[in-house]
């Protein structure tokens, strides 16, 4: 039954929503603040962005969502659409990633997780489906193999990773061939090893030196820029002042903040411009809470999160069917992995990657797409079963 009955919406969850929104806005502007006469205007892009989203929240909340079991497979179909558009598109950047429109550029991958998520969700719930059958399993890894491969040659091989986690939870849950699904899962950590190793020590570009034990040769399918990440982690003061600038500035801001921070708009090594204007407010924006509130901050942000991610699980056990506990898992799990992903990497415990911080970092289709995601899992707790 479509409708929103305020006494069956989870308030906690919307109110953490809200406070993140308000927190992403100030701190956007905070990261594009110079001085009292030079600021720039994404904080009230953000402002406009958040209004969409809460928008498009409330109209996913109003429709009941078994809508989307429904309609599964158009959803499904039109996600691997719109991935295919992008490459009519000229590159950004030497990416495909992005669709222009008028007022913002829409980045379809976002959209693709929560249609992965959907439609894995209304295979796995169909009444007739048999978990044990091969078909199953090798189903469910083509649903999320297709968008996977599509986003990764975009390029955008960190996005099209958070799929993996996505779809292994969802499957594990519902224990489609869980021996398949740890050999399949051994695979994948086998093969992120060797990669590591093999770019560690492959060997640099003609005409630069080669440091001790860098023989093997240039690793294929991943493009420079990723490999450079990845040296980057692996290797102590590698390449400071380029491919590694962003992963030294980010630790110095984080670091810098001590316990309670330096204060709203005094981050120094972001008004300094030490940490790029262009990646402050988006990808490396934790940097700048952490820097402008210390470590009281950031564990501020980190506690919201939780209870975030905590009420989309509360929702998924609730949940009157498994299309809805799916759905809510899938999304659950998405979200988890992008905070994980994004803190970690500021920190310096993971690789640099360009997966944002869900309701902080600045930028439309990433804003709308998480309000769209958190829509879905309010709608199944608008209509959980009453225990």
């Amino acid at each position: 039954m479509n409708g929103i009955d305020p006494k069956r919406v989870d308030w906690t969850m919307l109110g953490t929503i809200l406070i993140l929104m308000t927190m992403s806005v100030a701190f956007v502007y905070s990261a594009q603040f110079k001085s009292a006469e030079s600021h720039g205007d994404h904080w009230e892009k953000q402002l406009l962005f958040a209004g969409m989203g809460l928008v498009i929240y409330a109209a996913l909340v109003w429709f009941d969502y078994k809508l989307f079991f429904t309609f599964s497979w158009w959803v499904y179909a039109g996600a691997i659409g719109l991935l295919l558009l992008v490459f009519v598109f000229e590159p950004i950047n030497g990416a495909q990633r992005w669709i222009p429109l008028p007022s913002f550029t829409l980045q379809p991958s976002e959209l693709a997780k929560i249609a992965v998520s959907i439609k894995l969700g209304a295979y796995l719930s169909s009444p007739d489906r048999d978990m044990d059958e091969w078909k199953t399993f090798f189903t469910c890894a083509a649903i999320a193999g297709l968008p996977f491969l599509l986003i990764a040659t975009e390029p955008d091989l960190s996005t099209s990773l958070t799929l993996v986690p996505i779809t292994l939870a969802i499957m594990l849950y519902m224990g489609v061939q869980r021996k398949l699904l740890l050999g399949g899962a051994t695979a994948i950590v086998l093969v992120a090893v060797v990669a590591c190793v093999w770019i560690k020590f492959e060997r640099p570009p003609e005409g630069q030196p080669a440091a001790k034990g860098q023989i093997l040769p240039p690793m294929p399918l991943l493009e420079d820029y990723q490999k450079d990440r990845i040296k980057v982690f692996l290797l102590q003061d590698y390449d400071v002042a380029g491919a590694g600038w962003n992963k030294l500035q980010s630790q110095i801001a984080v670091g810098s903040g001590g316990l309670n921070g330096k204060g709203y708009l005094q981050g120094t090594q972001n008004i300094l411009g030490f940490l790029p204007a262009a990646v402050a407010q988006s990808d490396f924006i934790f940097c700048v809470i952490a820097e402008e509130t210390g470590f009281m901050g950031g564990a501020l942000i980190i506690a919201l999160y939780t209870v975030l991610l905590a009420r989309c699980m509360r929702v998924s056990l609730r949940s009157r069917d498994e299309f809805g506990r799916l759905v809510a898992l899938g999304i659950g799990v998405m979200l988890f992995c992008h905070v994980f992903v994004n803190i970690a990497m500021t920190i310096g415990i993971l690789p640099i990657t360009g997966l944002p911080l869900p309701l902080m970092s600045y930028g439309g289709s990433f804003m709308v797409s998480t309000m769209i995601a958190l829509g879905l899992v309010q709608s199944v707790y608008q209509r959980r079963r009453i225990r």
